[in-house]
């Protein structure tokens, strides 16, 4: 699908991949020692995205074996003691120093070998991040910068997600425009705008050791456990631009009345399952099947893989959680389910709640034993679970906690919230359609 990466660090580029970068980027055969200049870098991307892409022409072009150490440490840690100049570039970057008014260079080299790890072994939040923080953890304004390098990191994910999408007319710089700003310009509020307010970091969302400033290390850390896949959207619109790549398919949204695109692509980057899986089918929604359980089950029943139920909670705030799960069977009394099952909270602040190892509670569904709770249940004990929608659909019911999914709020200030809307997509493809020899399937495919 749209963003993969799999050879690893060490994976290099084939000599007919050189050949096409230095074709495009415009590198004379016999010069000895090449050099790629940065506006010839830029100008290969969309306007849209060549303020996002230019850290990246410097960070790739450091010293490959430095960066190939960092780039091999444990992905939760920005370590060293880089400190970066006034131009944008650092104290052991390769960067030519131009005279003058000459524009920035780099050897082709170096942006060959950096490339290489882009492209091969995917992108990740660590090395997505440094392009603009740097590795100065003990900088006293690293957590601030990180923070906003999250949301420039993330807009990037979002435009490579979505090679066909551009801003909305007459935004500056490829800032997208404000949901308020869209309605009065007639236009659809912007599917980016969700994904950076999910990813916000709010009071309720710190660490405990938190004293409210933050560090690189924990911006990094946040994100690598809500959506460690995202940065793999990078690498293939790399590849588009530098190397005459097919474009690679817009990410799929699915034609939801609770996800917009922004939110469907954030519930993507929590697993890899999601992040792989094609367009989503409708296994049921109570907009187009009706509010019972009957239509439910219809919907859901025999289906073999991973589906999300997704539900918005009524009210102001509208909040959005939900769970995936493997487990569509009858399962009477008992809990069944795989450890790919999670628990996650969207929308108004993105938190995932996945599998702890300590309990296989995973997911319950029951329609038939008169001896247990009627309803679909995720995580907890019987009778008390940490997700839990009764057989009626019209409430919500959440614990804090439970052994089977790590520890945190689903819902920011209740135990319960009435279903505005609730849907449940399956993410397996049409073979898992299949084993659902008795559901309508009339308008599934989204």
């Amino acid at each position: 699908r749209f963003g993969g990466g799999g050879g690893g660090a060490g994976s290099e580029l084939t000599p007919q991949e050189v050949a096409v970068l230095r074709r495009v980027l415009g590198v004379a055969e016999d010069v000895s020692e090449p050099a790629i200049s940065l506006p010839a870098f830029l100008d290969r991307f969309p306007a849209h995205l060549r303020p996002l892409v230019q850290p990246l022409f410097f960070r790739l072009s450091r010293e490959p074996e430095s960066r190939f150490s960092r780039w091999r440490r444990n992905a939760s840690i920005l370590g060293g003691a880089t400190s970066t100049s006034p131009s944008g570039t650092t104290q052991g970057s390769i960067i030519a120093q131009m005279e003058g008014d000459e524009e920035p260079c780099a050897p082709l080299q170096h942006l060959v070998a950096g490339l290489s790890v882009f492209i091969r072994g995917g992108v990740s939040w660590p090395v997505l991040l440094e392009a603009w923080v740097g590795e100065d953890g003990s900088d006293p304004c690293a957590g601030a910068r990180a923070e906003a390098a999250a949301e420039l990191a993330a807009t990037l994910c979002f435009w490579c997600a979505h090679p066909s999408l551009c801003p909305g007319p007459g935004v500056p710089g490829g800032v997208t425009p404000s949901a308020a700003a869209s309605v009065l310009a007639g236009w659809e509020p912007d599917p980016l705008e969700a994904v950076l307010s999910a990813l916000c970091r709010s009071p309720d969302n710190r660490s405990p050791s938190s004293d409210g400033a933050g560090s690189s290390a924990e911006v990094t850390e946040r994100l690598m456990a809500t959506v460690p896949f995202l940065p793999l959207s990078v690498g293939p619109r790399l590849s588009q631009a530098l190397f005459d790549a097919a474009p690679s398919p817009d990410c799929h949204g699915p034609q939801s009345r609770i996800l917009d695109r922004g939110l469907a692509f954030l519930l993507r980057g929590i697993g890899k399952s999601l992040w792989s899986s094609g367009p989503w089918d409708l296994l049921y929604s109570d907009w187009r099947d009706g509010r019972s359980f009957s239509a439910f089950l219809q919907g859901v029943l025999h289906y073999k893989g991973l589906a999300v139920v997704v539900l918005r909670a009524a009210g102001d705030n509208g909040e959005i959680l939900g769970a995936v799960s493997d487990l569509w069977e009858e399962s009477g009394a008992s809990f069944g389910g795989t450890s790919e099952c999670q628990l996650f909270s969207l929308w108004p602040t993105l938190r995932t709640f996945r599998s702890t190892g300590k309990s296989k509670h995973f997911a319950y569904l029951n329609s038939q034993s008169k001896r247990a709770p009627r309803g679909v249940g995720f995580g907890g004990e019987r009778g008390a679970y940490r997700l839990w929608i009764p057989a009626d659909l019209n409430v919500c019911e959440v614990l804090q906690s439970d052994a089977a999914f790590a520890s945190g709020p689903l819902l920011r200030h209740s135990s319960s919230c009435s279903i505005s809307r609730l849907e449940v997509w399956g993410i397996s493809g049409p073979a898992a359609l299949a084993a659902q020899p008795h559901r309508v399937r009339t308008g599934s495919a989204a």
